[in-house]
C-alpha cells in the first residue's frame, strides 16, 4: 500500500504544469466622434462633419449638408502637414454681391504661420479660387500648421450690425 501511495504521489507532481503569466487585453481607443481618419487629407472642407475640430477663429458655425460657411475678418484653421515639400495654399470662397456693392473691391491676405504667402486684390464678386506654392521651410511636420485668409474691409448687415468677410468654401494643402 505504501508503494502505491508513493507511485500516485509522483504521478500527481509530474501532472502539475505552469501556466504562463496571464496579461490584461490592451486598452481599447475609440476614435474621436464625426472625425473621418481616412483618406488623410490636408483640405478643410466646410461640408466635413469634422470641419469644426480644425477651425481656429472667424468661421461661422454650419449644420448638417452645408457647402459654405460665412467668414469674420481673418478664418483661421489648423492642418497638420504630412510633407513639407511641393504643397500649395488652396482656397475656394466667394464674394457675396451684395456684400461688394457696399465695400468695392477687397484685398484677401493669404498666410501659413503667420508668414504672408499673397495678398490678391478683387475687383469683382463671385465664385474665386487661389492657389500657391507654399515655400517648404514654413511647415512643419511634428505640429500643425495655422492657414488663414484676412479680408481688408467687412460687410456689416444694416438690419443686426453683424459683420461678415466672405463665403469660405474650403481652404488647406494641395500636393
Amino acid at each position: 500500500m505504501p508503494r502505491i501511495v508513493l507511485i500516485l504521489a509522483c504521478a500527481l507532481l509530474c501532472s502539475c504544469e505552469r501556466y504562463p503569466e496571464s496579461y490584461p487585453p490592451p486598452e481599447q481607443r475609440h476614435p474621436v466622434e464625426g472625425a473621418n481618419p481616412v483618406p488623410f487629407s490636408m483640405m478643410v472642407e466646410m461640408s466635413s462633419p469634422d470641419a469644426d475640430l480644425h477651425i481656429v477663429k472667424d468661421i461661422g458655425e454650419g449644420s448638417a449638408g452645408d457647402y459654405w460657411r460665412w467668414t469674420g475678418q481673418q478664418p483661421t484653421v489648423k492642418i497638420l502637414a504630412i510633407t513639407s515639400d511641393k504643397l500649395k495654399l488652396a482656397c475656394d470662397f466667394a464674394l457675396w454681391d451684395t456684400a461688394f456693392d457696399l465695400t468695392g473691391p477687397v484685398e484677401i491676405s493669404f498666410l501659413v504661420n503667420d508668414h504672408l504667402l499673397e495678398k490678391v486684390r478683387y475687383t469683382s464678386p463671385g465664385n474665386k479660387h487661389f492657389e500657391k506654392p507654399v515655400p517648404p521651410g514654413w511647415l512643419r511636420t511634428d505640429v500643425e500648421s495655422t492657414v488663414s485668409a484676412s479680408i481688408d474691409k467687412l460687410y456689416t448687415a444694416p438690419q443686426d450690425g453683424k459683420q461678415f468677410g466672405f463665403i469660405l468654401v474650403r481652404i488647406g494643402f494641395l500636393q
